[in-house]
């Protein structure tokens, strides 16, 4: 009996530390993320280049008030108020057609997710400041593809957290990524990736990381492309199936 009880309050204070959100249920939306790709061009040339990098924020978490997302006072929630953003390790780019249908793929990267409460971007260009504060989560992203009909494109990746630490919401509680999704996140995007976001001019806008001071440094001038799109809860580490089950009560 007393053993019982040792258990109980061991799973009791186990469950009270890391965070203080619950768990996203399996298959529930646990993230959106809103982002650019830089895709690297020759800064003399204007031509690609095959590199590119990412940078994401995030507007929603399951488990986090969505006032914590963004700077306190924040009179609008978009990239210039963000404080919890992500960005990829540099990956490459590969295409391939199949008659009106262009596939795009992306090596697997890393998304690093930090946590800057009192640093913003001035707006999307200004890289640094989505790399800057806490890191405070590694997502390995496996190969993504994109397919793109009509202007519009598709893709889908999935994969789990590989680092994961606490970090301290403004009302003092706990948040951690890979506690609120322990499964990882299967992402799915939205984006039109033949069109980069353009100047005043029309022009598209060229954005020079050459001299970047971040963890991640493109090495080149870049074009932006915008995507959108939400990241699933899609299991539980200690998801079992029937089979497993049945083995182990064998046994």
């Amino acid at each position: 009996m007393k053993k019982r009880i040792i258990g109980f309050m061991f799973g009791a204070l186990a469950s009270l530390t890391g965070v203080n959100a619950q768990i996203v249920p399996v298959g529930a939306v646990g993230q959106d993320i809103i982002g650019r790709v830089f895709a690297a061009i020759g800064c003399s040339t204007g031509q690609p280049t095959g590199s590119f990098t990412a940078a994401i924020y995030l507007p929603y978490v399951a488990g986090i008030p969505a006032q914590f997302l963004f700077k306190d006072g924040a009179t609008v929630r978009n990239e210039t108020t963000a404080i919890l953003t992500g960005v990829f390790s540099i990956g490459s780019i590969a295409q391939s057609t199949n008659f009106n249908i262009t596939n795009t793929f992306l090596s697997p990267v890393k998304v690093n997710y930090y946590y800057h409460p009192d640093v913003t971007a001035k707006d999307w260009t200004n890289f640094d400041a989505f790399q800057s504060g806490t890191l405070v989560a590694t997502y390995q992203v496996q190969s993504d593809m994109f397919s793109t009909v009509n202007g519009v494109s598709f893709g889908l990746t999935t994969g789990p957290f590989t680092y994961s630490r606490d970090f301290v919401l403004p009302d003092g509680t706990l948040a951690n990524l890979q506690t609120l999704m322990p499964g990882g996140i299967t992402i799915s995007t939205f984006s039109a990736l033949g069109t980069f976001v353009t100047t005043s001019g029309g022009q598209p806008q060229v954005v020079n990381l050459t001299t970047g001071a971040g963890p991640v440094v493109l090495g080149s001038c870049a074009v932006m492309i915008p995507f959108s799109g939400p990241g699933f809860n899609p299991a539980t580490p200690h998801h079992r199936n029937e089979d497993e089950d049945k083995v182990v009560e064998a046994r």
